[in-house]
């Protein structure tokens, strides 16, 4: 079909490649065109213009039918003739990855970002130094993932084990900041009315980018200094920036590692001053904690900050069901036996429900110096596990979190003793000697409740075993068949 190297590319892989990115009213450069797949996809998700160049003449008519093409061999194209593209979108040939990849680099225009296909073994097991300086683009610029043979089922297939890579080409000089509090009228509204403060954004903003500044001006002056003082210091007196906290000695570090750090930490104090650890269990945490890693190759602009914010909002819904999910699951994993109806089957996706009593083990301690009637918790996931199931129950209840006691302060408080039962928050819980603790709901409403929000999420038809006749509990749950 055409040349060895045409594979065309999948439509849900150029879904995952542009995942997230706004490509509406962007002019866009795809260096190895095809017959045009992704120049199609581009087209149809808005993008203002999409340029191309194809190097096969059959498939080169074919694709200038469906966009401009400047040249044949991209490898020929120069930075003046892409000085206006916001993005490279490309599936280089996999016999010349690292050719295609760093001219792309090479020639892309600051504030550019490259979005390319590659084969797997060229940035995980690097052979050459050109492999090597993509691997470094990577973790100054950039982040990649590993998503094997995703070609397998494509329109031409290959068994080859493929890489995504982003690089973001950073503005320099003046530009270097110049977009960085540029907000639309919507925009700026937004922050005013919504979960952060447009002045709390900026200042965060502006205290990012005074900090990169400041570095400006300070590394120069100390190697100026230095040049002063090479002839006649004794001392060994080394000026430079290092990172501070470590254990050993200081490490050195550059402008750039300083600058993604410190974009890593901005990002991170959003979240936290998000508060999202109200709303997000452990997993969704983990979930949270990835897309901080993802967005160090993205500027730290009012914009995109704008931007993160309506896709956590937006998504919200989405992250608290699957809150729901980890807590049903999480019931269920500690004592199956006990907890669930489904036995073993909750492993593997059976129909099942969460009892109205269940038991967690290994959650209490009984140390020696702890008075011999007082329960304690035991230190570990356990009781962060119970606070991820009460954070889901507050969301299907519309309970505010921020008024929950947690367990450990509640049975400080109450001096709870071993074996006695308390009512607490939506509970009623009794701790043993023996480590474990024994919950129950305490309406069972919420706990029907609990239950069948999991079933829909998951697609299931409840079974149940109770004491309750088939007609009550149909009627308590909406359900019409059982």
């Amino acid at each position: 079909m055409f040349n060895r190297d045409f594979y065309p590319t999948p439509k849900r892989v150029v879904e995952q490649m542009m995942f997230d990115i706004d490509i509406a009213g962007k002019t866009i450069l795809e260096p190895s065109a095809g017959k045009g797949d992704m120049v199609d996809y581009l087209k149809e998700y808005g993008a203002k213009e999409v340029i191309a160049c194809e190097i096969n003449s059959d498939l080169a008519k074919i694709v200038s039918g469906k966009c401009r093409l400047i040249a044949d061999d991209f490898l020929t194209v120069q930075s003046v003739d892409i000085s206006h593209v916001d993005y490279i979108v490309m599936n280089p040939p996999f016999s010349a990855d690292e050719n295609h990849i760093l001219h792309a680099w090479e020639i892309a225009p600051e504030g550019c970002m490259i979005v390319s296909l590659c084969n797997n073994n060229t940035v995980n097991y690097p052979r050459n130094s050109k492999a090597e300086k993509i691997v470094e683009l990577i973790s100054m610029y950039g982040r990649k993932e590993d998503w094997g043979d995703c070609f397998s089922n494509a329109e031409r297939k290959t068994g080859v084990d493929v890489a995504c890579l982003w690089l973001y080409k950073p503005k320099t000089g003046d530009d270097e900041f110049a977009d960085y509090f540029s907000l639309t009228d919507d925009e700026e509204q937004y922050f005013q009315e919504g979960i952060i403060r447009y002045d709390y954004v900026r200042d965060i903003v502006n205290r990012y980018v005074g900090a990169i500044k400041l570095w400006d001006k300070v590394i120069p002056l100390s190697q100026e200094i230095n040049e002063l003082t090479k002839p006649i210091s004794e001392y060994g007196i080394k000026f430079g920036a290092y990172v501070t906290g470590c254990k050993s000695n200081y490490n050195e570090i550059s402008r750039e590692t300083y600058k993604k750090e410190l974009q890593k930490q901005a990002w991170q104090r959003i979240f936290t001053d998000m508060n999202m650890e109200k709303y997000a269990t452990k997993g969704v945490r983990q979930k949270i904690n990835q897309f901080v890693e993802t967005q160090i190759h993205v500027p730290f602009t009012m914009k995109n900050i704008y931007k993160m914010l309506e896709i956590i909002v937006g998504t919200h819904g989405n992250r608290m069901k699957q809150t729901l999910v980890e807590a049903f699951e999480t019931i269920c994993s500690f004592s199956w036996k006990e907890n669930c109806t489904g036995g073993e089957r909750w492993k593997t996706n059976s129909n099942y429900v969460v009892n109205r009593k269940f038991i967690i083990p290994y959650i209490c301690r009984n140390e020696t110096w702890l008075p011999s009637n007082r329960v304690e918790l035991s230190y570990g996931d356990r009781p962060r596990d119970v606070d991820d199931i009460v954070k889901a129950l507050c969301y299907i209840t519309g309970m505010n979190y921020s008024n929950c006691t947690r367990l450990s302060d509640f049975l400080y408080n109450m001096k709870a003793e071993w074996g006695k039962q308390y009512e607490w928050g939506f509970f009623r819980i009794r701790g043993y000697k023996k480590g474990t603790m024994h919950f129950e709901f305490v309406d069972e409403k919420i706990w029907e409740k609990f239950n069948r929000s999991v079933a829909e999420i998951k697609g299931w038809a409840l079974p149940y075993t109770s004491n309750s006749t088939k007609k009550a509990r149909k009627k308590s749950m909406g359900l019409s068949e059982l």
